[in-house]
């Protein structure tokens, strides 16, 4: 009995009491249901978002592939001469051209455009600076005033050969041989991000320098290599790349730090290919710089390469001219494409900013 009265006064409840309850648990029983119902949606939407993202993926690499393999089709085409404003369709296939770039460049004739120079045929659009260049040795555009005018190195202005240092050279001096003003800032913007020319091919590093042009530059290239005869032998020369610390306080102004910064930089870097990197190590200021300037030298050593088609990320980013970001692009474009056949790719393929391309070309190996 006693047991019947406390139920009851504890679980006794009025009607209003009831419906109250009631409510209650059916709307607990609701907020439960449509959770299960959400987080399945979102379980869903992410197996959505990742059968989105394979296929954006997939995507990428076939766009990659399909450069690739457009640029291969010209390389094997059965390459011959053609004038641009007369080729027809069959002649443009067998250079290697797809039908969407051969369409356009039919579509621009037949409205009127005509190409006067070779650097023309990058009005059509599909067309890119790389199928240029190797297009360019077999492109003969007729009339005698077009030929004058075909070349986008000399833009009708006349120039004049003559023997040149492309490590010392001007501007204006680059200009007067013939040289596009484009390619000659570039020129300049490699030497002051401290690479430099120490055979004459090594024009060929600039990207976009023009092939018809080097072949014509080349017997003029007078490269000087300055000996150690030439700086008076009552002064301190110290060379950056074989120097140890001890050596490099003998500079003024550079004491154990600096002195130790410089070679642990040297030793990231690969070598110093270039005064001017000093400018890099942290506490040389361009004073500084000025001041020690004639004092040192930068030793012709073997400089450690960067093999970037078998180093890994980790080894790759350790370089200081290349982040994280950078060796993760250069590692996933080579999973996906293959081994790098030109350094030139890295550019070509917007992997690394021309800025950075220009100062690590000569620490950029293949094997």
């Amino acid at each position: 009995m006693k047991f019947k009265h406390i139920f009851r006064e504890y679980f006794s409840y009025s009607a209003s009491e009831r419906n109250g309850i009631i409510v209650l648990v059916v709307l607990l029983m609701a907020m439960y249901f449509l959770s299960l119902v959400f987080q399945s949606g979102e379980a869903s939407e992410f197996v959505i978002d990742r059968k989105k993202q394979n296929q954006i993926d997939s995507l990428i690499s076939l766009i990659e592939n399909k450069e690739v393999n457009k640029k291969e089709q010209i390389k094997i085409a059965s390459l011959d001469f053609f004038d641009p404003n007369k080729a027809s369709k069959e002649e443009l296939i067998n250079l290697g051209l797809t039908s969407f770039q051969i369409n356009n460049l039919i579509k621009f004739r037949n409205k009127g455009g005509k190409f006067k120079a070779k650097i023309d045929l990058l009005k059509i659009y599909g067309i890119s600076e790389s199928d240029l260049e190797l297009l360019s040795n077999y492109i003969r555009i007729s009339g005698d005033e077009d030929i004058k005018k075909e070349s986008p190195i000399n833009t009708g202005k006349k120039y004049h050969l003559f023997a040149f240092d492309p490590n010392v050279i001007s501007l204006k001096e680059w200009d007067s041989l013939g040289v596009n003003k484009r390619i000659s800032v570039r020129i300049k913007n490699y030497l002051a991000a401290g690479g430099n020319f120490r055979q004459a091919t090594d024009l060929k590093k600039i990207y976009g320098f023009d092939s018809v042009k080097f072949v014509e530059l080349l017997p003029y290239v007078k490269i000087v290599v300055k000996s150690n005869s030439e700086i008076p032998s009552n002064k301190i020369l110290v060379q950056l790349n074989s120097s140890d610390t001890t050596q490099l306080k003998q500079l003024p102004g550079i004491g154990s730090v600096l002195s130790l910064r410089i070679v642990k930089y040297r030793d990231l870097l690969g070598g110093f290919v270039s005064k001017d990197q000093l400018l890099e190590v942290y506490g040389i200021t361009k004073e500084k710089l000025i001041r020690i300037e004639s004092s040192i030298c930068v030793d012709s050593i073997s400089i450690k390469r960067l093999m970037i088609n078998s180093f890994d990320a980790l080894r790759l980013r350790k370089h200081p001219y290349i982040n994280q970001r950078t060796a993760k692009d250069i590692i996933r474009y080579r999973e996906r494409n293959g081994n790098f056949t030109s350094v030139d790719q890295l550019q070509t393929h917007k992997l690394i900013p021309d800025s950075i391309f220009l100062k690590l070309t000569p620490y950029l190996e293949l094997n």
